[in-house]
């Protein structure tokens, strides 16, 4: 497995992984609303999770075995405050946002030590490496993979000024509205996985109609079709995601 880049056998050669244990579906708080029959699901949060590695140490002395896992620890919170992606060795190309939660003393017996090293995972939805992109004129035609909703990052430069305002629409849907005027020229960006609007790289959310724009249900797996009120050059990228 790897994080932050490096492969946990590159750490030091007495370390050996004995297993790794990935989060199955991440688990969700289920919200429900009351009612003379019984209860109606009004959606659900998902929780955090946790991958779990187990570590062998080879070693002759208790005092190596510490050493080594001193080592080990440097590795695991590599990401500092942040999250670092994770990358399981079952699943090559595909990665978690993972945060070092716990890392055990050493349990010694025979020569070996076990540590195990736990990861938080905030958002426990692996996604793959590798960036996908599209591009248009007007419209961009997405076909996305993955099992879960994905969260693009979708941008336009105007061909023609917008005096009353701007929308995106997917499959003929409302997606997003933005209000007031707009100059030929300028560029709008959505970044769906962040929550945030620019224009010309300032903040805009203000300016969002959210009686037009509608983020659910999402970026689902398969082929969507955007397009826009304005003909200018559009692109998506993102990453499909996995649970």
């Amino acid at each position: 497995m790897r994080f932050c880049g490096v492969e946990l056998a590159q750490v030091h050669p007495a370390i050996r992984i004995a297993k790794e244990i990935p989060p199955g579906m991440p688990e969700r708080e289920i919200e429900t609303i009351a009612g003379s029959e019984g209860e109606t699901a009004a959606g659900y949060t998902v929780r955090r999770g946790e991958y779990t590695v187990r570590v062998g140490i080879a070693c002759r002395t208790r005092l190596e075995a510490w050493r080594v896992r001193a080592l080990l620890a440097a590795w695991a919170t590599a990401s500092g405050q942040g999250t670092g992606e994770l990358e399981p060795t079952h699943w090559p190309g595909v990665a978690y946002d993972a945060i070092a939660q716990e890392i055990t003393p050493p349990e010694f017996k025979f020569g070996f030590a076990t540590v195990e090293v736990v990861f938080c995972l905030p958002r426990p939805v692996a996604h793959d490496l590798a960036p996908s992109t599209a591009t248009g004129s007007g419209a961009l035609s997405l076909g996305l993979g993955g099992s879960a909703a994905c969260r693009p990052v979708m941008a336009q430069t105007l061909a023609a000024a917008q005096a009353g305002g701007l929308t995106w629409t997917m499959d003929g849907a409302p997606l997003l509205r933005l209000t007031g005027s707009l100059s030929a020229g300028q560029t709008v960006e959505a970044d769906f996985g962040a929550g945030s609007l620019t224009v010309d790289g300032a903040h805009a959310e203000a300016r969002i109609d959210m009686t037009a724009t509608h983020f659910f249900p999402g970026f689902t797996p398969g082929r969507h079709e955007v397009a826009s009120t304005d003909a200018g050059a559009m692109r998506a990228q993102w990453r499909c995601e996995w649970v």
